[in-house]
């Protein structure tokens, strides 16, 4: 299956004949749309754009993994050297563990329960947008104007799923909710883009077929509020940990 079969642009499109004959046939290369003004192709879009989110996120991940390994096997070389004997007459210090204090006017058992709903949102969330993904997914298989790179998307979302669910995979990945707050936002723009392309091409086109431009924009429109609320939860979470 073509990447953006039967779209109105690609990457490499033709003047359609209709236009002005000078140009007529003439190959267009580039992200930036022809047939609408300031505007990014659909193509690009789902193609590049949104894609590159998730190659940024897992590139990211693989770097601070890296980064973590090696300041722990730094570390652990450390502790194997021999340490020098400290004197028998000096007095230790106890070391002083300091709590955070409870939030003003929540008991313990209220703040646990809270964060159990919270994250229990954050979870169900996910898994609405993972549907939503995959609904977008089909239903532009059906109306055969190819998938692009979308499925990348759902690799980004049980990643970061994953990765929060493990606690930044067992503390190896400590700036985890930062990572996925940036995701969630890059997501969110990126999809807002799309409905402004989608806009320009016409809440009336492709009426009749498997997936009119009405239903995308309203499916996109949902992502986007999804990606906005995940951004707010992943605030709220990490500083739960606080």
């Amino acid at each position: 299956m073509k990447l953006c079969a039967n779209r109105p642009e690609g990457f490499v499109c033709k003047f359609p004949q209709n236009r002005d004959p000078s140009i007529l046939l003439t190959p267009y290369k580039g992200p930036l749309s022809h047939l609408y003004n300031h505007t990014l192709t659909s193509c690009f879009l789902d193609t590049i754009l949104i894609p590159l989110c998730t190659w940024l996120y897992l590139a990211a991940l693989v770097i601070l993994t890296t980064i973590q390994r090696t300041k722990v096997f730094s570390r652990q070389s450390l502790n194997s050297l021999p340490q020098p004997r400290q004197s028998t007459h000096s007095k230790s210090t106890p070391d002083v563990q300091l709590n955070d204090p409870p939030a003003a006017n929540q008991t313990p058992h209220q703040r646990t329960k809270l964060h159990k709903t919270l994250s229990t949102l954050y979870y169900l969330l996910l898994l609405a947008q993972i549907l939503m993904c995959t609904l977008e997914i089909v239903r532009l298989s059906l109306t055969h104007l190819g998938i692009g790179l979308l499925p990348f998307t759902l690799v980004a979302l049980i990643t970061a799923a994953a990765v929060c669910f493990s606690s930044g995979l067992k503390g190896r990945i400590p700036v985890y909710r930062y990572l996925n707050l940036a995701l969630w936002i890059a997501l969110a723009i990126v999809n807002g883009v799309k409905i402004a392309e989608e806009r320009k091409e016409g809440v009336g086109g492709r009426e009749g077929s498997k997936y009119p431009v009405r239903d995308e924009i309203t499916d996109v429109a949902v992502m986007v509020v999804v990606y906005t609320v995940l951004a707010g939860l992943e605030i709220a979470l990490r500083g739960w940990k606080k």
